[in-house]
């Protein structure tokens, strides 16, 4: 038999195509002239994938996708680091903020301080609320108290990521900050929105009540016809606050003067919070330690 003389590219070829029936995770494949490229590609990116430490260490042609095999055709997926990112993406939708910092969107409730009993308590009221609003039952939410710098931001923050995981939309505000936008807005379209979203987002988290000069105004047609709406319709709110809403500091807070028709406002205020919110005081750790 006359034997064919390859030349010395057909050779290369032959080789490359031996070397990769040679490779352990290709096995029983039938690598052929043509596919030998895209299982070559299927290596390649295997082994990317094993060093790899986030998207932006992706060295793959499609960030965040790897060539696989399913039986022996080849499939693009996502990776691990890529399916977190569209979960985020995903959450981050149901997730609305006002005057609130980034890193306040990025607290998990799995790490959150439950050093405490209070904490402790704080962490499985959060736990039975979830299910019991996905069941579209009432659950009263949260009027979070306490000094400063003990992470009451950041656990309206853990609730709110919570919520967005579980498709539960929410709104976390600043509310000093949105008294101040409020007060531009008067008189305008974006106020009556701003206002009809208050009032009706699924789950409101206000952020820092207290920390601002109450007057009639914001008492009577701001802070007063949310809380009303929401308690009427049975739409949960949770609340940060260095302010305890268990004493009458709290009530004169509310009432602003001492006359009889501002203490029957601010006790009326009191009311509906009391039916929308269970007062907790959330502890220094360091100190309880």
């Amino acid at each position: 038999m006359m034997k064919v003389k390859l030349d010395s590219n057909e050779s290369a070829t032959l080789d490359f195509i031996e070397e990769l029936k040679n490779n352990p995770l290709l096995e029983g494949k039938d690598i052929t002239l043509f596919n030998a490229n895209d299982y070559a590609l299927y290596l390649k990116e295997y082994e990317n994938c094993k060093h790899c430490k986030g998207l932006k260490d992706c060295k793959n042609d499609t960030e965040g996708y790897k060539t696989e095999l399913d039986g022996d055709s080849f499939i693009l997926s996502s990776c691990k680091y890529k399916k977190e990112y569209l979960q985020k993406e995903k959450e981050s939708t149901h997730i609305h903020t006002l005057f609130v910092s980034k890193r306040i969107l990025n607290a998990q409730l799995e790490f959150m301080d439950v050093t405490t009993p209070n904490r402790k308590k704080i962490y499985e009221h959060i736990l039975k609320f979830i299910p019991t609003i996905q069941s579209n039952s009432f659950m009263k939410g949260l009027f979070i108290y306490g000094d400063f710098s003990t992470g009451k931001t950041y656990i309206l923050g853990c609730i709110a990521n919570e919520l967005a995981r579980n498709q539960i939309e929410s709104l976390i505000i600043y509310f000093p900050d949105l008294v101040v936008e409020l007060k531009t807005a008067i008189a305008t379209p974006r106020f009556e929105e701003l206002m009809n979203y208050l009032k009706s987002v699924d789950v409101l988290l206000l952020d820092d009540l207290g920390s601002e000069n109450l007057t009639n105004w914001l008492r009577d047609e701001v802070l007063g016809p949310i809380l009303n709406y929401r308690l009427m319709e049975e739409k949960p709110i949770f609340i940060s606050s260095n302010l305890d809403p268990t004493t009458e500091e709290f009530l004169s807070y509310l009432s602003i003067t001492k006359t009889t028709n501002d203490k029957l406002k601010g006790t009326r205020i009191k009311s509906r919070l009391e039916g929308l919110v269970k007062p907790v005081e959330l502890d220094n750790p360091k100190y309880k330690r």
